[in-house]
């Protein structure tokens, strides 16, 4: 596919050049259409054709599990990113005196599960950050013989920089800590391998990298730790026989599949299957190429203005997001401006954040900085 085709994809370009995937993105238009197709047929039909629906969900279980290079029983579907975490924190076998290490300016999602473990005697140690990196030397200081799981983002919201998973995993190995990961900011953009990177727990939405829908969204838990992650909430979906409504008969599913306790947010899952087949089709490693020209594109004419790029940028660190500042420009207002100009990107923690996806080409750069210089 040529970029042209890529651009086709997305219908938020006939009105906004957008570089705020790192928050919400635009649907991408396999999702949209898979959507406005289960919308006619429900409408039409009602759960008549239930069955299938149920079928395809399956089949994109088997796609998800390609993306991370998993297996179908490892992954489960969940609302949000937060949902996953939140199994892992509230379903994980604590004692009163354990720990868990995480890094300083985490997304709350990432702080707020284990802060609530408190109660139960469990302890939240925080990391301070060197020069905006997460520093594995720093995370294994702060590990103790109590440290009972790392929980890290693959990239940081705010900074944007992104830390080695497979080094990360490789100490947690070394520790005999568990390791759970936070990826929604880089799932879609970068290649991930699970079993490679000794990850034990992710958990990652769509609406981001992949351009899906809000609401739908990835929970991976290794096979060999599935009994030890318990199930906080249990529902008809949870067991064997799900659909014997008429017998009691209380046996989990041997499977991540236990922690889809209810219905599903089956529009949601359809369009979200629908990107992860298109991503999948484009190829991550072309996905991520793209990415890298685009934001390298974004920092060298940032500079060129005068600003100041606050992201790492380093071959190991950097990421689809590119948080920066400029001189005697208010964040806040720059943003406000830029959007009545059509153009979208966020601010964070005192910065511009932009962050554009592989269909972005340099004439959106362009209009970008543009956008923000002339604000």
């Amino acid at each position: 596919m040529s970029q042209d085709d890529y651009r086709s994809q997305y219908p938020v370009l006939e009105r906004w050049v957008y570089f705020n995937h790192a928050a919400v993105a635009p649907l991408c238009r396999p999702a949209l259409e898979r959507i406005r197709a289960w919308a006619d047929d429900a409408a039409q039909s009602g759960d008549v054709h239930e069955a299938d629906w149920v079928r395809e969900i399956e089949e994109r279980r088997a796609q998800a599990a390609r993306l991370l290079a998993a297996r179908p029983d490892e992954i489960a579907f969940v609302k949000n990113t937060s949902e996953g975490l939140g199994l892992v924190a509230e379903g994980f076998p604590w004692r009163e005196g354990d720990n868990v290490v995480v890094a300083e300016g985490e997304y709350p999602a990432n702080v707020y599960p284990w802060m609530n473990l408190a109660s139960r005697g469990v302890e939240l140690r925080t990391v301070p950050l060197r020069g905006l990196r997460v520093e594995p030397h720093d995370l294994e200081a702060a590990m103790d013989a109590r440290t009972r799981l790392l929980s890290i983002s693959f990239v940081q919201f705010s900074s944007g920089f992104r830390s080695d998973l497979a080094r990360l995993g490789e100490l947690c190995n070394k520790r005999g800590v568990d390791f759970c990961v936070d990826a929604i900011q880089g799932l879609g953009v970068f290649p991930i391998d699970v079993d490679a990177m000794r990850i034990d727990y992710l958990a990652a939405d769509g609406h981001k990298w992949l351009t899906g829908p809000e609401g739908a969204g990835l929970f991976y838990v290794r096979r060999g730790l599935l009994d030890k992650i318990r199930p906080v909430s249990v529902g008809w979906k949870s067991v064997v026989r799900e659909t014997d409504f008429s017998n009691i008969d209380f046996r989990l599913k041997p499977s991540a599949a236990r922690f889809e306790e209810g219905s599903f947010n089956t529009v949601g899952l359809l369009a979200l299957g629908a990107c992860i087949d298109f991503f999948l089709s484009v190829g991550l490693e072309n996905v991520r190429d793209r990415v890298k020209a685009a934001t390298d594109a974004v920092v060298d004419r940032v500079r060129a203005i005068g600003g100041e790029v606050a992201s790492p940028r380093g071959e190991n660190e950097w990421s689809g997001i590119v948080s920066f500042t400029l001189p005697g420009r208010d964040p806040l207002q720059t943003v406000r401006r830029a959007r009545r100009r059509g153009v979208a990107l966020s601010a964070r923690s005192g910065r511009l954040r932009a962050s554009p996806h592989f269909y972005n080409n340099v004439d959106d750069v362009q209009r970008m900085i543009e956008a923000v210089s002339e604000a």
